[in-house]
């Protein structure tokens, strides 16, 4: 129980981890309208395969507090569901985001899911994010299906954290910090 993750733990001035790249939902829906060529579907595929083992024991080792899964809500949806159990804001740079080879492509083709629409609906007003195009605004509500991990890692053990994912072949990018303002996302480029 003392190892336990939870919504609730994230602290101001924690590094926000993702641990797999974002667009699925979008290159799902790409698939199912018959746009996508094999090699995206199987890099998806692949992703969504990985289990979040490797990264969930990663984050229990270094006794991090806060995790969230990336599924059906995207990645605004599940960080404001952390955001709102700690009440705490959060900033995120765009650039930072992984994303799957392809997004981008069908993100312009505009193949998004309902449900990216419905998160946007849902989940929106929290949100800033003026500098961003339509499209990559919605890779942000995009859902995916077995998604990464969203982990806030303490400031003064993001590096060994790294590190240590790298050594373990843990895929793990640092995509914003937590942030004292109120359920408040900012995203810039």
């Amino acid at each position: 129980k003392d190892k336990m993750l939870t919504k609730s733990g994230a602290r101001p001035g924690d590094s926000l981890v993702l641990t797999k790249p974002l667009g699925f939902g979008v290159t799902s829906t790409a698939f199912k309208r018959g746009l996508t060529t094999d090699a995206d579907l199987a890099e998806i595929t692949a992703w969504m395969k990985t289990l979040n083992r490797g990264a969930a024991e990663l984050a229990v080792d270094f006794g991090l507090r806060a995790a969230t899964d990336i599924t059906g809500f995207g990645f605004i949806g599940h960080l404001r569901e952390m955001l709102q159990a700690s009440d705490l804001g959060a900033q995120i740079d765009f650039s930072g985001l992984p994303l799957v080879s392809c997004a981008g492509k069908y993100a312009e083709a505009f193949t998004f899911p309902g449900g990216a629409f419905n998160n946007l609906r849902w989940f929106g007003e929290d949100v800033s994010c003026d500098q961003l195009s339509e499209q990559q605004k919605m890779l942000l509500f995009d859902p995916q299906t077995s998604g990464g991990l969203l982990l806030c890692v303490p400031r003064e053990k993001l590096t060994a954290f790294l590190e240590q994912a790298a050594s373990r072949q843990i895929p793990a990018w640092q995509v914003g910090s937590i942030t004292d303002e109120h359920k408040n996302i900012r995203v810039s480029l």
